[in-house]
């Protein structure tokens, strides 16, 4: 279930818009808290999701002008703050470094779904920026960062054709677990993230030890 919620305490002057979703599964006691118009208020859409005390923040923008270009000039960038798991960086510069390879995956991960759903002819160049503001160790931010990013994208002016969401699934004790935590992934022998829009799946990557192509496809 989910609620949708407004009111007028964006700074300045203007409302803030609240979705919360109730997942409504056992172990899953978290409900997922998107909200815009807050913050980031100069992007063309921005919004920040949270679940739990992980805090993740996404914005959309994009060039007024049109480029000369055969293909869609979109970017993506996803940063894994130290600060948002408590940590300083022991090196002389405290500034937050290049991107990790994880952070890298991730900025693929929010690519591939997005990418084929941008209207065809979209040339104007186009940027998504995620950030992990706060992170609470219970369950990975991946899922969370392809939602968020796809949200802001959907807010914005740029034509995205359908709304797009991701979750994790495991497979432990011959069950299918929808969003394990990172403990019950200790146990689990699938490892896998499903990005897609209502009516279609458009990405999956993932690892599995052994399982029948059947239980995949299911």
């Amino acid at each position: 279930s989910y609620e949708i919620t407004s009111s007028p305490t964006a700074p300045g002057g203007g409302d803030v818009h609240t979705l919360t979703i109730n997942l409504g599964a056992p172990g899953h006691p978290d409900p997922i808290v998107i909200e815009t118009g807050k913050i980031g208020r100069q992007a063309s859409a921005a919004v920040t999701l949270t679940r739990g005390e992980s805090v993740l923040y996404a914005t959309a923008s994009r060039d007024k002008d049109v480029r000369d270009l055969n293909f869609l000039p979109l970017s993506v960038d996803h940063q894994e703050r130290f600060s948002s798991a408590g940590l300083t960086s022991g090196a002389f510069n405290k500034r937050d470094g290049r991107p990790g390879e994880h952070e890298i995956l991730v900025c693929r991960l929010i690519d591939r779904p997005l990418r084929p759903l941008i209207a065809e002819g979209w040339r104007h160049e186009t940027q998504l920026l995620s950030w992990v503001l706060s992170y609470d160790g219970v369950r990975t931010c991946d899922p969370l960062a392809i939602t968020a990013s796809a949200t802001a994208l959907w807010l914005s002016d740029v034509p995205l054709i359908k709304p797009v969401a991701a979750s994790m699934v495991g497979y432990i004790d011959g069950q299918l677990v929808l969003n394990p935590t990172l403990e019950q992934m200790k146990h689990s022998r699938l490892n896998l993230i499903v990005a897609g829009t209502k009516d279609a799946v458009l990405m999956i990557e993932g690892a599995a030890d052994f399982l029948p192509e059947d239980l995949m496809i299911e």
